[in-house]
């Protein structure tokens, strides 16, 4: 890492600020927008350090053009090591370091509760100005705990019917997720209105819908509620675009998550698919390191400064 530590953040009281890469299906290109994205913070001076959460398929030492570490995360969940700073390998990149889960076991695909409260707990006392989490596909509660719990969180989604289709699955889990950890009064009354619907044959049909009914209901609880899945700060991406057609995917999902979930989406941005992504992992070589003036470069630190700009104003 820099010996140079730049002065922290506005407002985080010196913790860093956390980002998770998620999304519904593989092979959307999670791993290669959470490297891509930590590399372009670095060359704008910020201390970064990607964690690999994509528990039982790791790859994200790939993208970094590294070969895997000896310290991995089961290391620090078993105790074997204290700090969760000794995790972090160095890359080859100035401000860039990794926490690997390249060589973890197969139990640590099924982290137990303590253990997933531990590293929660623990991702903020992290040496650097951001932390980036690249989370596994899909909406098991590991992968959707980390994302509502992280300050932004990024989803990509490609232009195919099944990614599209399992993003808006994903979406609708995290923001589910987000509602659980509202107070027990709260939880039980919103469950306790769904099971009445339930008896009475009415179906729910979407999250607006259901908060519309607190509104008429409950309406000392709804504001709580919109309150609470407000303070998501979410962002989609969109890529592999092979048409410019596709980029306009991103405002459709916006209109869509705004009319069925009654919460606000940005579109950052969209990525080209581009074979030079896949010449940069055979290279071993980072893609905006191997390639900085194309145009998926370009885009990645453009999403990095609005971002940033967002954290800091």
């Amino acid at each position: 890492m820099s010996a140079t530590e730049p002065a922290p953040l506005p407002g985080t009281a010196g913790q860093p600020r956390i980002w998770a890469v998620g999304g519904g299906k593989g092979g959307v290109g999670k791993s290669f927008i959470a490297a891509n994205l930590g590399l372009a913070l670095g060359k704008q001076g910020k201390r970064v350090v990607l964690v690999d959460l994509d528990l039982g398929s790791a790859n994200l030492h790939t993208c970094l053009g590294m070969s895997g570490s000896g310290r991995t995360l089961s290391d620090y969940l078993t105790g074997e090591i204290s700090d969760i700073n000794d995790l972090v390998s160095k890359t080859e990149v100035d401000h860039i370091g990794m926490i690997s889960g390249a060589a973890d076991n197969l139990q640590i695909a099924n982290l137990k509760h303590f253990q997933k409260a531990k590293l929660l707990r623990n991702l903020k006392n992290i040496n650097a100005d951001y932390v980036i989490l690249d989370l596994g596909a899909g909406t098991g509660f590991n992968t959707l705990d980390f994302f509502v719990q992280a300050d932004r969180g990024l989803i990509s989604v490609t232009p195919d019917p099944t990614s599209i289709e399992n993003t808006y699955r994903f979406l609708k889990c995290v923001f589910m997720r987000k509602l659980h950890s509202a107070p027990p009064e709260t939880k039980m009354l919103m469950n306790k209105v769904l099971t009445q619907r339930q008896q009475d044959g009415e179906k729910t049909r979407s999250l607006a819908a259901f908060l519309s009914i607190m509104d008429g209901l409950h309406p000392e609880y709804a504001p709580e509620l919109r309150d609470s899945l407000a303070s998501l700060q979410l962002h989609l991406i969109v890529n592999q675009v092979l048409e410019p057609r596709d980029t306009e995917l991103g405002h459709a999902m916006q209109m869509t998550c705004n009319k069925y979930f009654a919460s606000e989406v940005d579109y950052l941005g969209y990525l080209h698919h581009d074979k030079l992504v896949l010449q940069s992992l055979r290279q071993r070589n980072p893609f905006i390191t191997a390639y900085p003036q194309s145009r998926n470069a370009v885009h990645m630190e453009h999403m990095a400064s609005s971002l940033i700009s967002l954290d800091e104003n």
